[in-house]
């Protein structure tokens, strides 16, 4: 009999800690960067405190503008170089990190293309190198500023590479220096459009985002949003975010999101279902100085949820499953036990 018990035991157990077993996975720690950049701030320099380019120009100018490399290390390394336009991710934050991004409709000059540049540079150890950049103004004038970061990252990096649980983790370090091209300081009029709102996902956050359109060459700073969404026709509120302190680059978009699930706790199997909704936005810009109420519907179908839940799978039912598993051991348990007794008698 203690046998039999020992190895319902055992499956009891183990079966319960496949079910519930999981593994997390730690960030990979930093390591020393052994190179910085610096640039070379010329006479056309727009302000003179800053550590980046910040230049006013003129049409059709020729100018090069040069910043230098350090390597630090007792080797030599190479090191890529690309000019990026600025664009916006979805926490508000202007990165230049992107190259031959899809530019937006609303962009007359794209900064990518008015420039020249070593696209790979060798260092030598405990050295520096000046880099050159190009730059060739069309020959049009243009109002507003043209927004860009030179980015330097070394090849082959292996800072940071740690191995948890069987994972190998690497940081990847780069530097930016940002680049700004301006011919006149006259303010350009905010203008921010919202373009549409739909349901989408990113590594097992579900999210509704709703894409604004800064569809002028101005920066928009101390950006504010705050979001709600309802049923269509329906003043319930469903969701609400709010969020400050975001910037949204000249002539980009930008999806807010407001977050449908949660990655884990109670709120991680939460779904919205199939129909139609509303979603607002309140968003303000500049202080304070610029402010928009602006309002999309957009639909979740069936089919939408669908493929969400095959790459986030649903485990709100995962504790019947677990019941279920539990109430089938009891019975084998049971019958084991019964038939035992049977024989004995």
């Amino acid at each position: 009999m203690k046998k039999y018990l020992g190895i319902l035991l055992a499956f009891f157990t183990v079966t319960l800690s496949l079910i519930f077993n999981q593994q997390a996975v730690s960030a990979a720690s930093t390591s020393n960067v052994n190179y910085s950049i610096s640039a070379e701030l010329p006479d056309n320099q727009a302000a003179s405190n800053i550590s980046y380019f910040d230049l006013k120009v003129a049409p059709n100018q020729k100018e090069t503008i040069k910043f230098k490399i350090n390597n630090n290390d007792v080797k030599d390394h190479t090191y890529k170089v690309a000019v990026n336009r600025a664009t916006t991710d979805s926490n508000g934050v202007i990165i230049y990190n992107q190259h031959d991004v899809q530019p937006d409709d609303s962009l007359i000059y794209n900064i990518e293309d008015l420039v020249k540049y070593p696209k790979e540079v060798t260092v030598d150890k405990n050295s520096s190198k000046e880099i050159a950049v190009d730059i060739s103004m069309p020959k049009e004038k243009f109002s507003g500023v043209l927004l860009g970061g030179i980015l330097v990252e070394e090849n082959n990096q292996i800072n940071g590479t740690q191995t948890v649980k069987g994972v190998t983790l690497k940081n990847k370090y780069d530097y930016v220096l940002g680049l700004q091209l301006q011919e006149s300081t006259d303010i350009v009029k905010p203008d921010l459009k919202f373009v549409k709102a739909y349901q989408t996902s990113n590594q097992g956050q579900i999210y509704i985002a709703g894409e604004l359109d800064n569809d002028v060459p101005t920066l928009e700073k101390n950006v504010s949003v705050d979001a709600k969404i309802t049923h269509k026709n329906s003043p319930k509120i469903v969701l609400k975010s709010s969020k400050k302190n975001m910037s949204i680059a000249p002539n980009s978009n930008f999806d807010y999101p407001v977050n449908v699930n949660s990655t884990n706790g109670i709120d991680k199997n939460k779904r919205l279902k199939p129909g139609t909704y509303t979603m607002y936005l309140n968003v303000k810009s500049n202080n304070g100085n610029d402010h928009w109420n602006l309002k999309r519907n957009f639909t979740i179908t069936s089919k939408q949820n669908y493929k969400i839940n095959k790459k986030i799978p649903d485990r709100s039912k995962d504790i019947w499953i677990v019941l279920g598993v539990i109430a089938i051991l009891i019975s084998v348990a049971i019958s084991v036990i019964w038939n035992y007794r049977k024989k004995r008698n």
